[in-house]
């Protein structure tokens, strides 16, 4: 049973209340209630407890004002709304943050309908401080949740999980990390934050608001003031305060309200100007205004609730914050108070007093009350224990706490209690520090967070004495245990369950294997994430012979627990074992045959020394090489439907990491000649400077690429040596004629992949290039190959069925890779598991020319576009990989490489980078220099190397015009050109890949 305050017919002291807690009633002095007590009457959410509100498609505002010198800005969260990125409007307080959101909504920019016809609009404006903090708040909105119930934020993060929706967060104070939590917890929807940080590009696409133009900040205070305002000074305003709107507006509103009094303020500068308009406003005062001023004053930077300002000062609102907001020292909005940045010669209340005032309304008011004015009990706490007046801030917190206790923002309650752990451990209260400490370590085990939980407890564990407190004492050394179990469980659970049950049903081979897909099972169907790989484990039972397999399968387990996201299960280190199997004799799509002599030269792919060869059936997608066919159509051979696994299965080959990368330049050979791009026969320029891979790494050599020149527009790829099954292909073309260069076609040409496959010990790629009217066009180009995998920082996909609802990469078309949604005609989403926070590349796959683009990342998530030649959407197969601060070679003997993403519109004063990596943090540059050309410049590589990019608006396509990182070492210049649809040049974002094999 919740608790609740309880009627009470009869009479009772001043300061008692009294509660009801599972049918008993309780008398307790206010005084000794703690929020341990309340902790632990609250109830978990049970399963039945929460029901989807119905989310409005649209929210209306009412802005204070218009909407001036922003229409770029209003454009560009237009777009990326639109075009399903994240969002993060940052800038100083009074840019404009808020009214830009509001006039946003108004224009329907900040729409569900813009996103689908099913998606709603979630907005909150309140300064969360962690992603626990925001969770549960939009959980709140999002579902009906009984008062009296908590919502832990595991469950939390599944129910938002299943939530499609646009949600915006008004003045978020989130740390990066914290962001990019939050985000993962709903992966399904799109994101809009303000925010003053300006450390949160790796939540989304960053817009900085600056100051306004002379222009508009001369309309904008005509707007406030009328049209007297004198355009010389508040020009002086303007420059004094960097065009910031609201500095210009509160210069420009006291002086005002000093001139409506009949005085004239004068000085020789506009700040003394404004320090006598201030002096000359405050002089003028009623004792109730400045009664009421004082509190504001005293903590500075934060909205107060006008009941609450009421009662702390004693004077009503109209007669107090009212007449304060006439005189502009004051800001009012929605019934708030807030005191203006221009007060700063006026004494504000004395500090022990405001919080004590604090302390008798937080004791009487209603706990939803005193979580609205958070901010309030948050700054007067912090003051407090800045002035070491800890005996006041103790009080404070102890009340505070315990009202929210009550509520269901345990986001806000974490806070306080931080807060009152300090005031207690520096007033000396043994007691306080364990109540408190009790309370946050239930706090963060409701998180999810059982090791903060922990730290947190240790503290309490020493200090708890039965004499002092029994009831707390016990529940103290209960919650201990109960973090040890958790914690023992989650690290240890998933392996023993496999060894345990193995050991327990025998030691035949096919106990074994049921002991091994039972408790694998198990732990996966309580593990985020982890539904695909039993899926494909029930469907395609087999014999896992030894124990190294067996550990082998334990780490599988593990790495997708991790992949998913569960910290709490996912703290055991993987199994050291590498389980490999022989390369395949044939091309990609085609099954092996396990018997077969894995032939010479094949080293990346065969069975490591001692380790376990492990022959697994599983489901196939495609039978074509590279799954597409000669005439374009996406290969569905013998799977049962698209977008699932298929009936047919063949023998699963564990792939290591291989790769390999060509440049092809000059273009115009004979059809049907072949050439050699590097070897002791080719020069160390144009082609063979950015030509390497595993095939060099040998003495003798493996041997060395060649290019075939099939027809116009075509050529094939051969790269020795590294032939795989699977793997994915990136094709970036260089542009030499958008460089300026004289050559036989014009700027906004493109190449892409039409097919690879493995012959025997090589890797074949055919590339097919087109000029900007979709005909075949020889032009040059880069190749980058990469297959197999050796840790989780790479990952990539091959959606060879782009008409598919849902595809589920096999083993053969996806590495550390989830399902790829069909989101709309040419639309698709890719789940990368562990990818937030990195880079994702996408290519267009076949013989007929299309765009794809990364169009948004929402944590793990990659949405993507796909366009014909006319910018129309079109199905189209693709190929798209990620990285995390990798160079995406998965190689450690060739670590060196760069990424960045860049952020571009064609109403952005400048690119901005958003998610940057460089190996030795070497510094990194990006300028535009024209419209659509862009200068990156990384402070690291060297020849050989290769790069590509990848545009990030549907119908884009962006190539490489120049490079230069053969000059000198740890200098590279890279030239990068954006298109549109019709092949003319657009600002655009795009992600830029570098990776250096340098030799030399």
């Amino acid at each position: 049973m919740g608790t609740r305050r309880w009627p009470w017919n009869g009479r009772r002291a001043p300061g008692q209340r009294v509660w009801a807690f599972k049918g008993a009633y309780v008398l307790q002095a206010g005084q000794d209630i703690h929020v341990h007590h309340v902790v632990d009457q609250r109830r978990p959410l049970r399963r039945g407890d929460l029901v989807r509100r119905p989310l409005p498609a649209t929210v209306q505002r009412t802005p204070r004002a218009p909407l001036r010198g922003r229409a770029d800005d209003l454009a560009f969260v237009r777009d990326t709304v639109a075009a399903g990125s994240h969002v993060v409007i940052t800038g100083p307080k009074g840019s404009g943050k808020t009214l830009l959101l509001q006039h946003a909504a108004n224009r329907g920019a900040l729409s569900g309908r813009v996103l689908g016809d099913d998606v709603g609009v979630v907005w909150l404006s309140e300064r969360f401080r962690t992603a626990a903090h925001a969770i549960r708040e939009l959980v709140q909105a999002c579902f009906e949740v009984e008062d009296d119930s908590v919502v832990d934020v595991g469950r939390a993060r599944k129910e938002l999980g299943r939530v499609r929706a646009l949600v915006v967060l008004d003045g978020v104070d989130l740390p990066p990390e914290e962001a990019r939590l939050l985000l993962a917890a709903m992966p399904r929807s799109v994101f809009v934050l303000s925010s003053r940080r300006d450390d949160l590009w790796v939540a989304g696409r960053r817009r900085p608001l600056g100051g306004l133009p002379f222009e508009d900040a001369l309309a904008m205070a005509r707007d406030e003031l009328g049209d007297d305002v004198d355009a010389e000074e508040v020009e002086s305003d303007w420059r004094a305060c960097g065009g910031n709107p609201l500095d210009i507006i509160e210069r420009a509103a006291v002086r005002d309200s000093a001139r409506r009094g009949g005085a004239v303020p004068e000085g020789t500068s506009s700040t003394e100007v404004v320090e006598q308009a201030v002096a000359i406003v405050l002089g003028s005062l009623t004792d109730d205004a400045r009664a009421t001023l004082r509190p504001l004053v005293a903590l500075g930077d934060v909205w107060w609730g006008a009941a609450l300002l009421t009662e702390v000062c004693g004077v009503p609102e109209g007669e107090g914050a009212a007449v304060l907001a006439r005189t502009r020292l004051v800001h009012r909005e929605d019934g708030r108070y807030r005191v203006s940045d221009v007060v700063t010669r006026f004494a504000g209340a004395e500090l022990v007093p405001l919080v004590a005032r604090l302390a008798e309304w937080t004791a009487s008011a209603k706990p939803a009350a005193v979580a609205g004015e958070l901010d309030v009990v948050e700054r007067a706490l912090e003051r407090a224990l800045d002035a070491k007046q800890h005996e006041s801030a103790l009080a404070l917190a102890r009340t505070a706490s315990v009202a929210l206790a009550r509520t269901r923002h345990w986001g806000a309650l974490a806070v306080v209690l931080t807060l009152g752990l300090r005031a207690a451990i520096g007033a000396g209260s043994v007691r306080e520090e364990v109540s408190f400490r009790y309370a946050l370590a239930v706090c963060r085990l409701n998180d999810g967070n059982s090791r903060q939980a922990a730290e947190v407890l240790a503290g309490a564990l020493s200090l708890s004495r039965d004499e002092q407190d029994q009831r707390l004492a016990v529940r103290v050394r209960e919650l201990n245990a109960e973090i040890g179990h958790l914690s023992a469980r989650s690290s240890l659970s998933t392996v023993d369950a496999v060894v345990a049950r193995v050991a327990e049903l025998g030691g035949t081979a096919v106990a074994s294997a049921k002991a091994v897909r039972d408790a694998c099972a198990n732990a996966l169907a309580s593990t985020p994430g982890g539904t695909q790989l039993l899926r494909l484990a029930q469907e395609n039972p087999a014999v896992v012979r030894g124990v190294v397999s067996i550990a082998a399968v334990t780490g599988l387990v593990l790495a997708t627990m991790s992949a998913s996201g569960s910290r709490e299960e996912a703290t055991a280190m993987p199994p050291t074992t590498t389980v490999a199997g022989p390369p395949s004799s044939g091309r990609t799509g085609v099954a092996p045959d396990p018997t077969t002599t894995a032939p010479e030269g094949t080293a990346p792919t065969a069975p490591v020394p001692g380790s376990a060869v492990v022959s697994v059936p599983v489901p196939t997608n495609a039978t074509t090489p590279g799954g597409v066919t000669e005439d374009g159509q996406s290969g569905t051979g013998e799977v049962g439907r698209p977008g699932n696994p298929g009936s047919t299965t063949t023998p699963r080959v564990a792939v290591a990491a291989t790769w390999g990368h060509v440049r092809v330049w000059p273009v115009d050979g004979a059809v049907g000649t072949t050439r050699a791009l590097s070897g002791p026969t080719v020069p160390n320029h144009n082609e063979a400077n950015w030509t390497y891979g595993p095939w060099e790494m040998t003495t003798p050599a493996a041997g060395y690429p060649t290019a075939t020149h099939l027809e116009v527009g075509k050529q094939r790829i051969r790269l020795p040596a590294v032939g795989a099954p699977g793997g994915s292909v990136k094709v970036t073309t260089q542009d030499y004629a958008a460089w300026g260069g004289k050559v036989g076609y014009q700027p906004g040409v493109s190449c892409q992949p039409s097919t690879w496959f493995q012959d025997g010990a090589d890797e074949v790629i055919d590339v097919v290039c087109f000029d900007r009217a979709g005909n075949p066009d020889d032009v040059p180009f880069f190749v980058r190959y990469v297959a197999g995998s050796a840790s989780s920082r790479r990952g990539f996909v091959f959606d060879d069925q782009p008409a598919a609802p849902t595809f589920v990469p096999d083993w053969r078309h996806g590495v550390h890779a989830g399902a790829v949604t069909r989101t709309g005609v040419g639309r698709y989403t890719a789940d990368f598991p562990g990818s937030a926070g990195g880079a994702v590349e996408v290519t267009a796959v076949g013989p007929a020319l299309r765009h794809c683009a990364v169009v948004g990342r929402r944590g793990q998530l990659a949405d993507l576009a796909c366009t014909a030649p006319d910018g129309a959407p079109a199905d189209t197969a693709f190929t798209a990989a990620f990285t995390v601060e990798h160079n995406l070679l998965d190689d450690p003997r060739k670590p060196v490489g760069d990424y960045l993403v860049a952020e571009d519109s064609p109403s952005a004063p400048a690119p901005a980078i958003t998610t940057r990596w460089a190996s030795g943090n070497a510094p990194m540059t990006l300028e535009r220099t024209a419209t659509g050309k862009y200068k990156a410049h990384f402070a690291n590589g060297y020849i050989r190397s290769t790069m590509h990019v990848t545009a990030s608006g549907a119908g884009h396509h962006c190539s490489i015009t120049q490079l230069n990182d053969y000059s000198y070492a740890n200098d590279t210049s890279i030239w990068i050109a954006c298109f549109d649809s019709a092949g003319v040049l657009v600002n655009s974002g795009f992600t830029l890949i570098y990776t250096s094999t340098r030799i030399y």
